[in-house]
């Protein structure tokens, strides 16, 4: 794997290879930018570029035991015939990207580098011993900032990616500041978030911002048909998807649960939103990217309409933006769909409309 494994995002990878060539890397940075868009693994090869030695790893043959002096079979025993030459290691010249042959690739590529480390909240369960929590704690943060503190082991940089940084709680993202504003040398943080506005402004302030954009939706069918979706299903979820991969594979599961309601039954917005996720922080995502589809949907059906119909769908769509702002907020994400299911229905947007391409 190597930048040219990130699909849809070429002008922010033309940057990231630029700043990896320079070696002129700043020791903080920020990728931004809608969620299932390839922040995070623009960061792991933007780490693995960085640490990059170019040069092919090739294990060192062991050195021949010394006979033993008083073994006669050894001794009388011809010379062993010269090993022939190896042949030189091969060298990477691209410099501005990584080789996957050298020790810091192969190593990272495994998930066993020492120098690269992905801090998620599956981490912070295994480091504190606990159930994994939707949040990253102040204690997970502190550990962070004392290995920066360490010299690298094997590369020219330590680097942390923070995957999902808007999960750190405000005292956690305090707790990063210091190693942020002073960090060591050889130091790299890389935070990953969906919304920059999360993060408090003293660490915005600090950092490199770098951004990524919706992906265009050819990206997303073909990395969807690489995942192993058909042809037609990739189209299918790469048109509903809105530039993410994140909200195709939500779209999937949609199309799963719409498909196993009766057409035609009266509680079917009821059995629909009684499937929503018991995870809060799951369901309110989930919620929110079904009212932004209910909201492209209403806006495609008022542009074509006119007349009473219209009007409908101009209350639709107002009351539809009021609730996906509440779904910002601590409510019944149950209930606030129930509501913009039965509203969407009564002005003539269905259900299984959700959920079919324009």
């Amino acid at each position: 794997m190597s930048f040219s494994s990130i699909l849809g995002q070429d002008k922010t990878v033309r940057r990231l290879k630029a700043l990896a060539e320079s070696g002129r890397i700043p020791p903080a940075m920020i990728f931004h930018g809608p969620p299932g868009v390839g922040k995070f693994l623009a960061a792991f090869e933007f780490a693995k570029a960085v640490n990059c030695s170019h040069t092919e790893h090739r294990e060192k043959p062991a050195a021949p035991a010394a006979p033993d002096p008083d073994d006669l079979f050894a001794a009388a025993a011809p010379e062993p015939a010269p090993a022939a030459e190896a042949a030189p290691a091969r060298t990477h010249a691209d410099k501005a990207d990584s080789c996957g042959m050298c020790l810091s690739c192969l190593q990272a590529a495994s998930g066993a580098h020492p120098d690269i480390r992905v801090v998620d909240t599956v981490f912070q369960a295994a480091l504190l011993d606990e159930d994994e929590s939707a949040n990253l704690k102040i204690d997970t943060v502190r550990e962070v900032t004392r290995w920066a503190q360490q010299k690298a082991m094997m590369s020219p940089w330590k680097i942390f990616i923070v995957r999902d940084a808007e999960a750190m709680l405000n005292n956690a993202q305090n707790a990063i500041l210091k190693t942020l504003e002073e960090p060591p040398p050889g130091t790299l943080v890389i935070l990953t978030v969906s919304q920059k506005t999360s993060l408090l402004s003293t660490i915005l302030s600090r950092c490199c911002l770098i951004e990524f954009g919706p992906l265009p939706e050819p990206a997303l069918r073909t990395i969807l048909a690489a995942q192993g979706a058909e042809p037609g299903e990739a189209a299918r979820l790469a048109a509903l998807g809105s530039g993410s991969l994140e909200k195709a594979a939500e779209a999937a599961s949609f199309l799963k649960r719409v498909s196993a309601l009766r057409p035609g039954d009266p509680a079917r917005s009821f059995k629909f939103a009684a499937g929503l996720p018991r995870d809060s922080h799951k369901a309110r995502e989930e919620v929110k990217t079904l009212l932004d589809l209910l909201i492209a949907k209403t806006r495609a059906s008022w542009a074509k309409a006119d007349g009473q119909p219209k009007e409908r769908l101009t209350a639709l769509l107002r009351r539809t933006m009021e609730l996906r702002r509440m779904a910002d907020r601590n409510v019944s994400y149950m209930l606030l769909l129930e509501t913009a299911l039965l509203e969407s229905e009564r002005a003539g947007v269905k259900l299984e409309d959700l959920v079919r391409p324009d």
